[in-house]
């Protein structure tokens, strides 16, 4: 977890040991993911790829990247975006085995945030309340509706 106070160095390194700690336990957990979940976790692959490459060879990833790197970015892209969008503690906290597990969860989960947004947008109700909603899923869509607190 993140120190009450402390320096950015000290801060840093806090970050870094949790989405490192992430990425191994989700890089080894990937192998034994079926194909259709690898699948599921291939756009944070293009993501993580600058965008002209993404967009002029991304269809040939697979012939052309080894797995073994395609899953080591997959599980650095996951890592990174639950510690940066949930915090040291929320990774910390979850036991080693259940991280990939709960991980895809939260992808999951948050597609379907995305899609309550998306549908919230075309309502018509008074734009502040609009806005409160949208406030509220950006801020805990995801975690809240994976039920772990």
């Amino acid at each position: 977890h993140l120190p009450k106070t402390g320096s950015l160095p000290q801060v840093s390194k806090v970050i870094s040991d949790a989405v490192n700690s992430a990425t191994d336990a989700l890089a080894i957990a990937l192998e034994t993911f079926s194909e259709q979940d690898r699948e599921k976790l291939l756009p944070l692959f293009r993501d993580h790829l600058p965008k002209t490459m993404a967009d002029m060879a991304f269809d040939h990833v697979r012939e052309r990247v080894p797995e073994q790197y395609i899953r080591n970015a997959i599980a650095s892209c996951l890592a990174s975006k639950l510690v940066y969008k949930e915090g040291t503690k929320f990774v910390e906290t979850l036991p080693k085995q259940k991280l990939a597990a709960v991980a895809l969860r939260y992808l999951e989960k948050e597609h379907e945030v995305a899609v309550l947004k998306e549908a919230l947008e075309g309502t018509a109700m008074p734009e502040e309340e609009k806005k409160s909603i949208l406030k509220l899923l950006d801020a805990g869509g995801a975690r809240t509706a994976l039920g772990i607190f």
